[in-house]
């Protein structure tokens, strides 16, 4: 089994769930905005810690439902289903030319930026039943084992595809050419393109 492969696998899915937009991204950027990147990393480690906690709940879900076949195929039809309907969206949501960057979103105890990245983080459950199939998906093509080495391996990759998403975030969005930036313009094709090959790759597994 190689390393390499699960280290890239933890990085890459993490990349695809955390550029969806969602609200750690805009709470992260909104602090990077109103009170500096000093908080918002902070608001950012917080989150990390919780998201760690998730995956490594995920992978043990994980094990438990690849071990039943008939539920095993069933993750997959519904991951299909999934990820053709991102598809579809990020290709036909229309870009809007000017906007906020983040919605309103209240912050309270300001000083206490590593508990509300926390909170907030364990708010969002996404990322459970996300990593659920990303695992059982990469288990079915030999490219992932269930192994605590392994699973700490992938689970670091998340970790750090997470955090560098969140900088990006911080870092583009504090920028004042935001209008002019090829990525964020493009991004919903990019978005797109991404979940459209996973998506394909997941019918190719159901056929087979």
């Amino acid at each position: 089994m190689n390393i390499f492969y699960t280290f890239i696998i933890g990085i890459t899915a993490s990349v695809i769930g955390t550029l969806l937009p969602g609200l750690l991204n805009a709470t992260v950027v909104k602090i990077a905005v109103d009170e500096g990147k000093k908080q918002a990393v902070f608001f950012t480690l917080g989150c990390l810690v919780i998201i760690f906690l998730q995956v490594y709940l995920a992978i043990f879900f994980a094990k438990i439902i690849d071990k039943n076949p008939f539920v095993n195929e069933i993750i997959h039809e519904i991951g299909l289903v999934i990820f053709t309907i991102l598809t579809f969206y990020f290709f036909f949501k229309k870009t809007k030319k000017k906007s906020k960057v983040t919605p309103e979103i209240p912050i309270h105890n300001k000083r206490k930026k590593f508990a509300q990245g926390m909170m907030m983080a364990t708010i969002n459950v996404f990322p459970i039943p996300y990593y659920v199939f990303v695992s059982i998906t990469a288990a079915s093509y030999s490219l992932f084992l269930f192994h605590p080495f392994y699973n700490l391996i992938l689970t670091i990759g998340v970790v750090l595809g997470t955090y560098s998403v969140f900088e990006f975030y911080i870092r583009i969005f504090r920028k004042k050419d935001i209008e002019n930036n090829f990525v964020l313009k493009n991004m919903n094709y990019i978005i797109g393109s991404i979940t459209g090959i996973i998506a394909i790759i997941t019918l190719f597994k159901l056929f087979k």
